[in-house]
């Protein structure tokens, strides 16, 4: 029984320590993206987020896409397109392990179908500076069978972790007479987070059983999130805190054993309790 006790605390490390853990995402479904800066380099007034969802010619349309950010290189008639899309600050400060950035194209179910695009990923969001970034990609989509079938798409950003503030540039360039390019589900992941000690003076919890609260107290600092997560890794809880003295109530989850992971600021602390 030790054994196997001290197996599955081991994977549940592991797990822990290879979850995904989302930075920043954007899935553009609110067609906000006042917070992104966007350039027109080719001049022809058509840019990034002038229309959100491509639909079809039907009598009502049907979505072709999801809601997501679309850029094309025809409306109407060919375009050239030059369009620059370039993200908030995002903090890599407390990121570590393997961090990528992620998104899912479409384009087109027609031979015309071959967008070419790419992504820069640096410290500056200066174009100038992102076109020169070690940390890039460049693709032309398109498939042989013309489906415009959504794609997973990933480029690793490892090279930028501890970094304050990264920027991602989307550029759809050097392509004519296609149709449109879909970007959705943006998300940068880490598959590790800053594990430094608390900077507190004492740090205390204790699982009350009755009341079904999971009780956490800092001497001299606020708490800014926890995360549980199941004897199999699974995250079952993630809620923001913040104050010194908190109560999670962990009433919605089954009976068993829970490790949570505490977080004052960016540094965090994981914990052992079970709940019966």
């Amino acid at each position: 029984m030790k054994k196997i006790t001290l197996l599955l605390f081991a994977l549940v490390l592991f797990n822990l320590n290879n979850a995904q853990n989302i930075i920043w995402s954007d899935d553009f479904n609110d067609e906000d993206v006042s917070d992104w800066t966007l350039t027109d380099s080719d001049g022809d007034g058509n840019n990034w987020g002038d229309i959100f969802q491509i639909q079809d010619t039907a009598t009502p349309p049907n979505p072709v896409t999801p809601v997501s950010f679309i850029s094309r290189s025809w409306q109407g008639a060919p375009l050239f397109p030059d369009n620059w899309a370039v993200s908030p600050a995002i903090d890599l400060t407390n990121a570590g392990g393997t961090i990528t950035v992620n998104w899912i194209t479409q384009v087109a179910a027609q031979s015309w179908d071959e967008e070419k695009y790419s992504v820069h990923v640096g410290t500056s969001n200066d174009i100038a500076v992102l076109i020169n970034s070690a940390t890039s990609m460049t693709q032309t989509l398109g498939d042989v069978g013309n489906t415009g079938t959504p794609t997973p798409q990933s480029l690793d950003i490892s090279s930028l972790a501890g970094e304050p503030v990264v920027y991602i540039a989307f550029r759809h360039w050097d392509c004519t007479d296609q149709d449109f390019l879909s970007v959705d589900d943006l998300e940068v992941n880490a598959t590790t987070l800053s594990v430094d000690e608390f900077t507190a003076n004492s740090f205390s919890y204790n699982y009350n059983n009755i009341t079904e609260d999971l009780v956490i107290n800092s001497s001299n600092e606020n708490f800014t999130r926890i995360e549980i997560f199941s004897i199999l890794g699974q995250n079952v809880i993630t809620k923001q805190l913040t104050s010194s003295n908190e109560s999670i109530n962990v009433s919605e989850i089954r009976d068993g054993i829970y490790l949570a992971k505490i977080y004052i600021n960016g540094n965090s602390k994981t914990v052992k309790f079970i709940k019966s």
